[in-house]
This record gives C-alpha cells, sequence and structure tokens, in this order.
C-alpha cells in the first residue's frame, strides 16, 4: 500500500480504533454493537455451512473441505489491499446480498441437491463471493472490539443467534446473512466507524500460527464429525464445541484481560507477550497431539483456542515509520497464510482418506513445531541482546 504523505503513524494508529462510547453518536452505538456481533455471524456462519454443504455435497474431493477452503483463501488473499479499502460501500452491500440471495437459493431451490462436480463448481462460486465480501469487512472496519474489552459480549450473542439459526427451517441462514448484510452496509457508511488504514499491514508471519490451528480445526469440524462421534460426543455437541472454541474464548479471554490490571494494578500486557503466549500455547498443543489420546487431543484443542483466543485481545501497533520494503515483505507473509491456512487445510482433506485424524494432527504438529521455533529463535536472541547490554 502506497505510503500517505504528511500523516503520521501515531494519528493513523488512533483513528484506526474504534472511537470511546462516550465520544460516539448515539446514531452510530447501535451500528457499532450490531455490526460487530453481524461480522461475528457471518465468520461462523461460513466455517458452519460451507463446511456442512461441502460435506454433503463433495465429501469425496478432498474430504469435503474444498468451499471452505476456497473461502478462506479469497478472505486471506485479498483483504487488506487498497482496492478493498478504497471502494464504495455499495460493493461492500452487493457482495452481502449475493451471498446471503445465493445462500437462500441453495437451501430452498433444487440446486441444493446437486452432486458431484455441478454442485462443487456452484458451491465453489458462491465460496468465492463470500470470501471477496468477508475480506472487505476485515479490511474496513475498525480495530476489533476485543480488544478494548467493554463489548466482548458480542462474539457471545453472535454464537446464541448462529444456534438458533441453525435451529430454524431451510432459508433461514439465508436470511440471516440478508440482515448481517444491511447492518454492514450500514456500519461501512458511517466514516467514523469505517477503517482509513490498512491493518493487515501491522501483520508479522509468527501471528500466523494460532488463526491457522483455528481455522484448520474449524474447516475440518464437519470432516472429523466422525472422529468426535466415535470418542462418544453428538453431532450437536461437537458443532457447539467449536462454536464457543472460536467465539466463547476470545470473547472472555478479551473480557479478562482488560479487568485484570483493575483488580490487579499489574500492567496489561504488551503485543510482544501477548505473541510469545500464542507461541507458547501452540507449541504445547503440537506436543499433546503427538502423546495421542482423546484427552489430550481434547486438552490439544483447548491450549490451541487459548492461544487464537490470545491473538484475538492481543493490543495492536503501528511501526513509527513505513519502509519501502514493507508492501514486499506484506505479499510474503500474505503467501505463507495462504500456505499455513487455506493449503494446509486442503492436503489434510486429501490425506484424511488414508490417514483418518492423523492428517488434521500432522498439520498441527506442523504449526506448533514452527512455533516452537519461533520461540527458540525469539530466546536466543534475547540472550544475545542481554549479554551485549552486561558487556557495555
Amino acid at each position: 500500500m502506497p505510503p500517505r504523505a504528511a500523516t503520521s503513524s501515531t494519528a493513523m494508529h488512533r483513528s484506526d480504533r474504534y472511537p470511546p462510547i462516550s465520544k460516539t453518536s448515539d446514531s452510530a452505538v447501535w451500528l457499532l454493537h450490531a455490526g460487530d456481533v453481524a461480522q461475528w455471524m457471518v465468520q461462523l456462519l461460513g466455517w458452519l455451512w460451507l463446511g456442512q454443504q461441502g460435506m454433503l455435497r463433495g465429501w469425496a474431493v478432498a474430504g469435503g473441505v474444498l468451499a471452505v477452503a476456497v473461502w478462506w483463501a479469497m478472505r486471506v488473499a485479498c483483504r487488506g489491499h487498497n482496492w478493498a479499502l478504497r471502494g464504495s460501500s455499495g460493493r461492500v452491500a452487493l457482495l452481502g446480498f449475493t451471498t446471503a440471495a445465493a445462500v437462500f437459493a441453495w437451501e430452498i431451490s433444487p440446486v441444493a441437491g446437486l452432486g458431484g462436480w455441478p454442485g462443487l463448481v456452484v458451491l465453489g462460486a458462491l465460496a468465492v463471493v463470500w470470501g471477496l465480501w468477508c475480506a472487505l469487512i476485515e479490511t474496513r472496519t475498525k480495530g476489533s472490539s476485543l480488544q478494548t474489552g467493554r463489548s466482548a459480549w458480542q462474539p457471545l450473542l453472535a454464537a446464541g443467534l448462529l444456534g438458533a439459526v441453525w435451529a430454524l427451517p431451510e432459508g433461514s441462514a439465508g436470511l440471516a446473512l440478508g440482515l448481517c448484510a444491511a447492518l454492514l452496509y450500514l456500519r461501512d457508511r458511517e466514516p467514523a466507524l469505517r477503517a482509513h488504514v490498512c491493518k493487515s499491514e501491522q501483520g508479522e508471519w509468527p501471528q500466523l500460527l494460532a488463526p491457522s490451528a483455528m481455522g484448520l480445526m474449524m474447516g475440518t469440524m464437519w470432516l472429523g464429525g466422525d472422529w468426535c462421534l466415535g470418542a462418544g460426543w453428538t453431532q450437536a455437541q461437537m458443532v457447539a464445541a467449536h462454536v464457543a472454541l472460536m467465539a466463547g474464548g476470545p470473547a472472555v479471554l478479551a473480557l479478562l484481560v482488560e479487568r485484570l490490571p483493575v483488580l490487579s494494578g499489574v500492567e496489561r500486557p504488551s503485543q510482544a507477550a501477548h505473541d510469545h503466549w500464542c507461541l507458547g500455547l501452540t507449541a504445547a498443543a503440537s506436543a499433546l497431539w503427538l502423546v495421542g489420546g482423546t484427552v489430550h487431543g481434547a486438552l490439544a484443542m483447548g491450549l490451541s483456542s487459548l492461544a487464537w483466543a490470545m491473538h484475538c485481545s492481543r493490543p495492536r501497533s503501528v511501526p513509527a515509520k513505513r519502509s519501502s520494503a514493507r508492501p514486499a515483505r506484506m505479499v510474503q507473509v500474505r503467501r505463507l497464510a495462504l500456505l499455513l491456512g487455506p493449503v494446509l487445510l486442503l492436503w489434510v482433506g486429501l490425506a484424511s482418506a488414508q490417514l483418518g485424524p492423523l492428517a488434521l494432527q500432522l498439520a498441527l504438529v506442523l504449526l506448533g513445531s514452527l512455533a516452537a521455533l519461533l520461540l527458540l529463535v525469539s530466546g536466543v536472541q534475547a540472550a544475545k541482546a542481554y549479554l551485549q547490554h552486561q558487556t557495555i
């Protein structure tokens, strides 16, 4: 993204956060909250709905995870681009209502019965549009409410509404997405609630591991349904557990991170501390995956979900200066995000036919091993810096 002259990074950092509630107009407060709930709904429905339909229509192709992988890849590849940030609000509305209409038509029309490649092609096209919509939403949305603690209830409400939608007759998912599209369009039209700088420029590739691990678990939720049933879980319990881990964990942890400094007087952890915790939890989860067994697997999922929650609630910062090499580095980060996320999910789907649940475990062990390596490198660098400081 080209540099913007006469604009300090500090000013951009502050303008890219939600304003305090006390400084937000009454007409925008409800949009701030409703928009966050809608954004979580759109994301959670993407994991659940596309995963379920992929299993029903294309389980023989990559274990049914192809649609989720395409949707995830579009989100990663397109968010953070200048065209996504600078486009009109009408583009957000068009993609949102197109997604909602397509999901509604899929559920109530004969196209839902398409099997084989025709069904996969239609579902893949829907995943592309849905992924583009999500990419625009994530690019144009200001800093996450999870980083403020004041509205950490929103993912929980979205999860509860999702459960209600899931229990309603066919077509309810499309109607829910239509309502979300309307709310997100209205929020995008509010200049005070829209981002003015691409947040993806702040990312570092070590911060990709926790989201990738959570994404792999969500993407293989329906693929792993038989594995969970073998452990004595019902399908409803399996879905509820995954949604609770993805939405409930970040909400609870964000509130704790915000309240603990107030209650104990301890300073809030820095971004580096959050990143180290994420890496440590991801590495510890991989060790449990290597041990194997139902109990260790459940603990490993819990640790990976906690790492994801830490990632969501970490404080964000903008570098003091923009480097000319930054766009090239962000291209590399985006490529790594694609490899460690959608591509790895697709490999798990392909390999599961021969390896079963071992395919997912191996993928998560890979992410944990990378996290352990990064922690080791960080520790060596810290030790070298400390020794150099002592010799001065």
